[in-house]
């Protein structure tokens, strides 16, 4: 198992930590030794998949400790470093490498826990840029099975946090970028940023791709969590997903059920205690609602760019 580091309950301490120790993983993940469950949350290995210009540190500090202590058999790993631009030259920023060049890796760290393990399929949580990289390990990369030969998909549940899922505006910067790049200018943005943010703009060629045959492949469960406050991956309704044929498509609000304290934005989010409850629910291995019927909503004050700021409440 990777070494114990220090947990955080916000975004702010994960992220300065992260780039003191830019090799740094999260609490409880890749722990490749130890044999799986035959039932239970230990039986299925959830991977975690970070977002741009990111890593898995300041990502996960929160929900991957609380996954372990959980009994989930948690992986993370940083992937897609692109150095030629200059965000990438920071030793703890992932992530900014073009779409489809990262996804290979990604599916690779995916493969080899369900090799490892002995698992047969996984539970994939993805932020931003990493749900569009767990969609793209369904349908590019072999996770999607093939279920006219029988073969059922190599991922059980698919759980999004502000994901990336159809292009974003970025509050309007997307849109002037578009703009830029009709005008020759994209290419000093790129230069700065990576292609990574190119690829994620509203109407790029790669987000064609990711929905290039619709949102869900067959027999994946999809979940979908987001904030009205969101400002990355803007307009915020683009975070939702369709279910298409087999599939089934939950799309969450964190302010629902009366969380309306909960300020999270796109980096808040991944330290709210709603978001929390929710993977947690999503992840749940018994009946279809058995674990609201056990564990009443979480509802918690989080502040933008720092997390929950006092002792999340419940509620019926």
């Amino acid at each position: 198992m990777t070494a114990q580091h220090p947990e955080h309950n916000h975004f702010l301490t994960a992220f300065l930590s992260s780039q003191r120790h830019p090799r740094r993983m999260p609490a409880g993940v890749n722990d490749w030794e130890t044999p799986l469950p035959d039932s239970g949350p230990g039986s299925v290995p959830v991977v975690l998949v970070h977002g741009t210009w990111m890593n898995s540190y300041c990502t996960w500090s929160l929900l991957a400790p609380t996954l372990a202590a959980a009994g989930y058999r948690v992986f993370a790993f940083n992937y897609g470093q692109d150095r030629s631009c200059f965000l990438g030259r920071r030793p703890a920023c992932y992530g900014n490498a073009a779409l489809v060049d990262a996804q290979p890796e990604v599916a690779a760290f995916i493969d080899r826990v369900l090799t490892t393990t002995g698992a047969d399929r996984v539970d994939l949580i993805g932020h931003s840029q990493g749900v569009a990289q767990a969609r793209l390990y369904l349908t590019d990369s072999g996770g999607a099975g093939d279920p006219a030969a029988g073969v059922p998909p190599r991922v059980r549940r698919l759980i999004g946090i502000a994901g990336s899922n159809h292009g974003t505006t970025a509050s309007g910067i997307g849109t002037l970028g578009k703009w830029m790049k009709k005008k020759g200018w994209y290419g000093p943005t790129r230069a700065l940023l990576g292609r990574a943010a190119e690829d994620q703009m509203v109407g790029s060629e790669a987000m064609a791709h990711v929905n290039r045959d619709g949102d869900t492949v067959p027999g994946v469960d999809y979940t979908m969590i987001c904030s009205r406050y969101d400002e990355i991956v803007t307009p915020w309704r683009t975070q939702q997903l369709t279910a298409g044929q087999d599939a089934t498509v939950a799309n969450i609000l964190v302010q629902e059920h009366g969380n309306r304290y909960d300020f999270s934005e796109h980096l808040a989010l991944l330290y709210s205690p709603r978001a929390v409850d929710l993977v947690l629910e999503a992840l749940h291995h018994g009946a279809a609602g058995d674990y609201r019927a056990a564990t009443p909503h979480v509802r918690g004050t989080v502040l933008p760019l720092w997390g929950g700021v006092r002792k999340p409440r419940v509620r019926a």
